[in-house]
């Protein structure tokens, strides 16, 4: 009995590095963070990009609406898609003019929308801001999903515009919030 107390114990340090959790690897999420935190800092170095990115977005409203708008049967079996076309394809290039910017476009083009782009100004308000543009965008996303069919180029243009006005609003919040820390306050 006295010799088994006095033997050393058996190391079990093979089998806690054998149970030892391999490395962890980023979840979706954090992936996903990681890509958002890219985007924002491009986007601060070069806010024009907003406006390609949107733009862009426009083009393909545009696109996805005159292909929806060229399938005449459309008319006869589901009229309400072939009219929400129509006002995709007025969106989008609403969108393109409002979106148009002398880093993005030739001299000569943005020249040319400069008068169109200065009179939606003028009438539609809400299109001056960064949270009125998200809010259209958003829209004209959720417009593009709903009219599309089951896994069409039209989901992915809607995703894509929704994406575009999340990030237009989160700049208006960001702004509005370095605005407020800017401000002088003078207490009593």
């Amino acid at each position: 009995w006295h010799k088994l107390l006095q033997r050393p114990l058996p190391s079990y340090a093979h089998r806690e590095s054998a149970m030892a959790m391999p490395p962890r690897s980023d979840s979706g999420l954090q992936a996903a963070l990681r890509a958002a935190k890219g985007v924002s800092e491009a986007i601060e170095q070069a806010p024009h990009m907003v406006h390609l990115l949107c733009q862009i977005g426009g083009a393909a409203i545009v696109v996805n609406g005159v292909l929806g708008v060229l399938d005449i049967f459309t008319v006869f079996d589901h009229a309400i898609y072939y009219v929400m076309n129509c006002y995709a394809v007025f969106f989008g290039m609403v969108t393109c003019v409002t979106e148009s910017h002398p880093k993005n476009n030739s001299a000569s083009l943005y020249e040319n929308l400069k008068g169109f782009q200065e009179w939606m100004h003028e009438w539609a308000k809400g299109l001056t801001m960064l949270v009125g543009r998200g809010l259209f965008y958003i829209f004209q996303g959720v417009l593009a999903i709903l009219s599309s069919s089951y896994l069409g180029l039209g989901i992915l243009i809607g995703v894509y515009m929704t994406v575009v006005g999340v990030i237009c609003i989160t700049l208006h919040i960001k702004e509005a919030y370095a605005y407020r820390q800017d401000y002088i306050r003078v207490e009593p």
